[in-house]
């Protein structure tokens, strides 16, 4: 059961019970200038779509005298998007940067800490594709290890001057480990599905964790390969549950004993 939020308030199931469990995570989109990123939030969280949006610069600043404090969004914009998975509320807090190349230095500091990343390129436009291919490279590089990363061939309504084919673009996803979806802010196709399935995959990672954290109760007992085994058992139980586009559980996302070791004298 699969349902966006219209308001801002408790959740509520369609039976009018709260839902119990939380998720809230940020969401980064990265992607040349003109790709339809702004477009793809404001069709997510307010259903709409303008024909010409405006390209996002600078966006918001608060000044807050009493506590001294300055806070200035550069070069991205703040939304966020309250949506039910089955049991689970989930609440994405997204950012979307600016795309032009004299803000791309300014872009880690969007993507510090983002929990998940969607990459959109322009199918009518080749050079989108290929800088699509660098943001996935940087991400990798430099972003968190267990990131959720998607990629976004927006404007897919514009079948009639497609140059970067689905075929293309989706062998490069699986190479990759990317979730990947062909999208249209213009005609709504995809775009709910990209956001939820990226949702769905934070929410059996944070089950995977939960797992993690049981197991490492008796990890003092454990040899270094039962823990092992025991760790691959709870990834396999959860890729087996993860769609075709993406395992549900990234390679990237098995830590080694060293770091169990450390959540467990953390917990």
């Amino acid at each position: 059961m699969t349902e966006i939020m219209a308001n801002r308030g408790t959740a509520q199931r369609p039976n009018g019970s709260t839902q119990g469990k939380i998720c809230q995570f940020k969401l980064v989109l990265l992607g040349e200038s003109a790709v339809g990123k702004s477009s793809l939030v404001l069709r997510f969280v307010k259903g709409q779509f303008h024909e010409y949006q405006e390209s996002t610069i600078g966006v918001y600043s608060n000044y807050n005298l009493l506590f001294a404090s300055l806070i200035i969004y550069f070069a991205a914009a703040f939304l966020t998007q309250t949506v039910c998975l089955d049991d689970t509320t989930v609440k994405f807090e997204i950012w979307d940067t600016a795309g032009q190349e004299r803000y791309h230095s300014l872009a880690p500091m969007y993507y510090r800490g983002a929990q998940a990343a969607i990459v959109v390129y322009d199918i009518t436009n080749q050079d989108t594709f290929v800088r699509a291919q660098t943001w996935v490279k940087e991400l990798q590089r430099q972003a968190s290890p267990s990131i959720v990363i998607a990629l976004a061939g927006n404007k897919a309504d514009l079948t009639n001057k497609r140059v970067v084919e689905y075929d293309e673009a989706q062998a490069y996803a699986d190479e990759n480990g990317l979730l990947f979806m062909e999208t249209s802010a213009k005609t709504a196709m995809n775009v709910n599905d990209i956001f939820l399935a990226i949702g769905k995959l934070r929410k059996n990672r944070i089950k995977l964790l939960s797992l993690y954290i049981l197991q490492l109760k008796s990890f003092r007992k454990m040899s270094s390969q039962e823990v092992q085994v025991q760790v691959g058992k709870a990834v396999g139980s959860l890729n087996q549950k993860g769609k075709k586009q993406q395992p549900a559980i990234a390679a990237s996302d098995y830590p080694n004993l060293y770091v169990l070791h450390l959540i467990l004298v953390s917990i």
